[in-house]
């Protein structure tokens, strides 16, 4: 059974609700597909509106610039990521157990993830493993910062942190921690598939499966307890 998620997405961080009319669907849809075909480089408003038949106008009635697109993206993503932990975790008391849900919900997304109809969540969880660094290390990072662009994200990283603190209540770092798994997951995704050098995963059937292995190695180290 299909359950539509709303993603909460902070209002700065569009123009025009895209979710609430048919165009803006379209725009959401078409541009995840265009940005994992082509590169987020080569993809533009002109290009998107041709593919959808409507015009680069019409598309910038919803985003003021491809950048604040990718952010929406980025943004639907996590949102769907605390949405899944939050409901597979929220009977679980054993906080030890709760991790190992989180950390495998968050690698495998995609196939759990049947939230939205149209939009290829595989697609987008490409996007942002290879655009993360973009949506998050820029020159104007700390004003879309304090317009709360970030917000999906920082409720991860808090929803990590507070499963850290249960296991460990003394542990010093659970922000960054938390920080430092989802960026891992990300990265060794990315560096399998183009610098494998850098990384002992595997590509194949079973990256999802190293990954989340890894995952829980150094969680295991670092908490003491796991």
């Amino acid at each position: 059974m299909q359950v539509y998620v709303n993603p909460r997405i902070n209002a700065d961080v569009y123009l025009k609700n895209p979710l609430e009319f048919d165009l803006g669907k379209k725009i959401i849809e078409h541009s995840v597909h265009m940005i994992d075909g082509i590169g987020f480089e080569k993809f533009n408003f002109k290009k998107l509106g041709a593919e959808i038949k409507s015009t680069e106008a019409s598309i910038y009635r919803y985003f003021p610039n491809k950048q604040r697109l990718l952010i929406y993206l980025s943004a639907w993503y996590w949102e769907l990521l605390n949405y899944h932990i939050n409901v597979k975790t929220e009977e679980i008391e054993d906080p030890l157990k709760k991790l190992k849900i989180a950390i495998r919900t968050m690698v495998n997304i995609p196939a759990e993830s049947q939230s939205n109809c149209f939009l290829e969540m595989g697609k987008l969880q490409q996007i942002v493993i290879e655009q993360f660094y973009k949506i998050v290390r820029n020159k104007k990072i700390s004003d879309q910062n304090e317009s709360g662009y970030f917000e999906s994200y920082k409720k991860l990283v808090a929803q990590f942190a507070s499963i850290f603190l249960e296991i460990d209540q003394s542990f010093k770092f659970p922000k960054t921690m938390a920080n430092a798994i989802i960026e891992m997951a990300l990265s060794n995704h990315f560096c399998c598939n183009n610098l494998p050098s850098l990384t002992e995963i595997k590509c194949g059937g079973n990256q999802k499966d190293q990954i989340e292995e890894m995952i829980n190695y150094f969680c295991s180290r670092m908490l003491h307890k796991c």
